[in-house]
């Protein structure tokens, strides 16, 4: 029996479409080239390589296989997939889908990679933080509370910091963590999800790159259906669906209608200027009245992707100076509490 390690990636999905692109180039027909696929592949990649290369032997489609995988393989994919069978294009299909897997993977890949020097400073400095208040602060603010002297606002407050976590130290610590678990899985719940998609649309410095990530992916993903020849509707669609953003999504398929009735599209977006900035409405119309739509909606997706890039870039240069100023804030309000008695205890001697 063989044992599966691991799920599917959309790596992997990739490179099953990068290497069945330059197969098929090669001229080799597709059940050899999933065949190849088939042997080259591990663990449960391999197991839907051979149920897809199955169906199609059995004379299946090889759409109809894939979907059998829509949890791997997204709409998108399959529209994509569906359409160069029809039209006789599966091998231009699968190459310039697995261009656009290269782009969306590059670019999660910067977001997570920005995000991460960030992330690791805040968790040292809550971890220093409750270190500090579970394990140091007790043993030393309670010497200041038998003294004869007036303690700061600073210290005083420190003192009830040192004595709530002295008691309940550990409950607040687990606490803490069931809190940010529980947050996590919320957050992941789709309830919620229309509510915290808009809310951080309006976050100072990250709703610039997640409006930019989002329309980035929208003009990418509208130009790639409309280059298969799909009609604007149903591209529109597609694309919504795509969309992970709850805000953008509800616009993207609230036009459908408009588009069906008539409207252009640049007419449609110009209600959502908070989603859609004015240079893509305009783009968008310049493309339409030239007929070169798909054109300009790959034009913009560059546009925004090098504006990701660069939003990403200057991250962690404007977080950092914010992580430093709340680490100087913390360790001098500890130190001003520590060392101000102390000053004083000095002062009187001496006087």
């Amino acid at each position: 029996m063989e044992i599966e390690l691991g799920g599917i990636s959309d790596t992997d999905i990739m490179l099953f479409t990068k290497h069945l692109s330059v197969v098929l180039k090669s001229g080799v027909a597709l059940i050899e080239g999933l065949e190849m696929l088939e042997d080259q592949s591990k663990g449960k990649m391999r197991k839907i390589c051979t149920d897809i290369r199955s169906k199609v032997s059995a004379g299946d489609s090889f759409y109809a296989a894939l979907s059998e995988h829509k949890k791997y393989f997204s709409p998108i994919y399959l529209n994509m997939i569906h359409s160069g069978e029809q039209s006789g294009t599966l091998q231009e299909n699968l190459e310039r889908l697995s261009m656009e897997l290269k782009n969306s993977i590059s670019l999660r890949k910067k977001v997570k990679s920005a995000m991460l020097y960030p992330m690791m400073v805040f968790i040292a400095v809550f971890g220093l933080g409750m270190s500090v208040a579970i394990f140091v602060l007790p043993k030393i603010l309670p010497l200041f509370a038998t003294l004869d002297v007036e303690l700061p606002v600073t210290t005083r407050g420190l003192i009830f910091v040192a004595e709530v976590f002295q008691n309940y130290g550990l409950g607040i610590l687990v606490g803490t963590v069931v809190f940010f678990v529980f947050l996590f899985w919320l957050l992941k719940r789709d309830f919620v999800k229309p509510i915290s998609h808009r809310i951080i649309l309006v976050i100072p410095v990250i709703n610039t790159i997640v409006k930019n990530i989002n329309l980035e992916r929208f003009n990418r993903t509208l130009g790639t259906m409309l280059e298969t020849g799909l009609t604007v509707d149903k591209s529109l669609a597609i694309t919504g669906e795509a969309i992970e953003n709850r805000a953008y999504r509800k616009a993207i398929l609230s036009i459908i209608p408009k588009v069906e009735s008539g409207d252009t599209l640049s007419a449609s977006f110009s209600a959502y200027p908070r989603l859609f900035p004015p240079i893509t409405v305009k783009m968008i119309g310049v493309g339409e009245k030239t007929g070169n739509l798909a054109g300009t909606l790959k034009y913009l997706s560059g546009y925004y992707q090098d504006e990701v890039d660069e939003a990403v870039k200057n991250l962690s240069v404007i977080i950092e100076p914010v992580l430093l100023i709340i680490i100087g804030v913390i360790v001098g309000t500890v130190a001003i509490s520590i060392l101000g008695p102390i000053y004083k205890i000095t002062g009187s001697l001496n006087g």
